[in-house]
């Protein structure tokens, strides 16, 4: 049909067909093929524009017919259609068709409502979350940027309403690269902090990647507390990517290279099983390379040493850098030598003695 000009000024007039069943037909046709060519199709945009300022205009339902409408909302398939069909494109240079579809995703994210009735529900909230899809389209929006972050927090919060929870949490994840998006999310950490104990482990694992998403160098200590704190009742289908997650955040964000420390060594003893080698050896690296933090990392180390219990990772850990850097706390009398020595002994014999594996079933 591209190669048609006459086939092509066809399809383009339905979208002005007096029958909205017409429209509806003709729609799903021109978005199959815009998906393929979508640089053949530009004449459409405004064309899609002006159709959903038409559909969701308070007088819609009047103008199209009751039987278009779906509990209160006027013909969401196609709507929906419209909307991922713009998303192929860029936003609108002409400020008159940018202003009418701007005014027409405005009215769809400020004024959908939770309803009662769970299909009219399904259909108001599939035309919503197109709309905020198109939202992260767009990237530059600030004021629908702005709507659709309060919206995502309203619908978050919604305890009975598991999908569209999990739907925010989605679109938030997915908003994060957006400066203004992220600032505004930080409203809603709490909420996004309580979804980690969900019973849902879907939601639970996109709180994850929302809190991993939002974090900054503003709110690391906080994130990255949150996490260890989750992590000491984390279920162990998440905590190997939880412990990844914060073992990332801890060194990306670092307030301070001693924070950084503390916290590898507590995720250490928290889920030392989850730990692998690549993150203690990440501390040694960060240690010798820094002089000035070789001091206190051995005296951290040596008091991790010496609590209960320990985890063969920490063992690992703290060999190292007792072995490199344990001269400068040797003066000590609680850790010199022998004390060093003793506790390094005392931790490999029980790294040596844990039980091997069951085997596996004949």
């Amino acid at each position: 049909m591209g190669g048609s000009p006459a086939l092509k000024d066809r399809l383009l007039d339905l979208l002005e067909d007096t029958s909205l069943g017409v429209v509806t037909a003709a729609t799903a046709l021109l978005l199959g093929l815009v998906s393929h060519s979508p640089a053949l199709w530009g004449e459409a945009v405004p064309k899609c524009c002006k159709l959903l300022a038409k559909l969701t205009h308070p007088n819609a339902a009047g103008e199209f017919g009751a039987e278009y409408v779906y509990h209160k909302t006027v013909n969401p398939w196609l709507q929906v259609k419209l909307l991922r069909l713009l998303q192929y494109y860029p936003p609108p240079e002409k400020e008159e068709v940018a202003r009418r579809l701007e005014d027409a995703l405005a009215k769809i994210i400020n004024e959908t409502a939770m309803q009662k009735h769970v299909n009219a529900n399904n259909a108001a909230h599939a035309v919503l979350f197109e709309a905020v899809n198109y939202v992260i389209h767009l990237e530059t929006n600030r004021s629908l940027t702005a709507a659709a972050v309060s919206m995502l927090g309203q619908r978050l919060a919604s305890a009975h309403q598991p999908n569209y929870r999990y739907l925010s949490l989605d679109a938030m994840q997915r908003m994060s690269h957006i400066p203004d998006a992220a600032q505004q999310f930080t409203k809603h950490r709490e909420m996004v902090s309580a979804a980690l104990r969900d019973n849902d482990v879907s939601l639970r694992r996109r709180a994850l990647d929302v809190l991993y998403s939002m974090c900054d160098g503003n709110n690391s200590e906080q994130v990255v507390g949150e996490l260890l704190d989750y992590l000491v009742t984390a279920d162990f289908a998440i905590r190997e990517e939880l412990v990844l997650r914060v073992a990332i955040l801890a060194e990306r964000f670092a307030p301070n290279l001693r924070w950084y420390v503390d916290t590898i060594l507590k995720l250490m003893a928290l889920a030392g099983d989850f730990v692998g080698d690549a993150v203690w050896m990440r501390v040694v690296q960060i240690v010798t390379n820094h002089e000035d933090l070789q001091l206190y990392a051995a005296e951290t180390c040596f008091r991790a040493l010496g609590k209960e219990p320990v985890h063969e990772s920490m063992t690992k850990c703290g060999g190292y850098v007792l072995g490199e850097f344990g001269h400068l706390i040797a003066h000590r009398a609680a850790s010199g030598p022998e004390a060093q020595l003793a506790l390094l002994r005392d931790r490999f014999h029980q790294s040596e003695q844990v039980p091997p594996p069951p085997p596996p079933p004949p």
